[in-house]
């Protein structure tokens, strides 16, 4: 897999880990936090949850099953990029007329996740 696209799927893993990683089993949200955030190899994480490499794998591959399927099934990311796609194109028609402080608010309520392309 290609650089920018193994990048664009850690910070997919990322997003949804943050929205959906309370859905995940305590020895999951181990594994997923030295391996996906943290950028532990597996072989760290292993060793330091004292279970073998193979173990540490199929953690994280059932944990991205499951938040993918969380995603699915809720929608959360899709829904908070289709709104802030839409804030930002209101904010963009409407920019003159709109006091800074207050557009900076919105985009403070609402902030952009990387990967979310509306520029303000």
């Amino acid at each position: 897999m290609e650089p920018e696209k193994r990048l664009e799927e850690r910070l997919r893993m990322g997003r949804l880990y943050d929205r959906y990683g309370a859905l995940l089993t305590p020895k999951q949200r181990e594994a997923c936090d030295l391996v996906l955030l943290q950028d532990w190899s597996l072989a760290e994480a292993a060793s330091a949850l004292g279970v073998t490499r193979q173990g540490i794998h199929d953690l994280i591959q059932r944990s991205r099953e499951h938040l993918e399927e969380a995603e699915a099934a809720l929608g959360f990311l899709k829904e908070r990029q289709k709104l802030h796609r839409a804030l930002a194109d209101l904010v963009g028609r409407h920019r003159e007329e709109l006091p800074e402080p207050f557009v900076r608010e919105l985009f403070v309520l609402i902030e952009p996740e990387e990967g979310d392309s509306a520029d303000v």
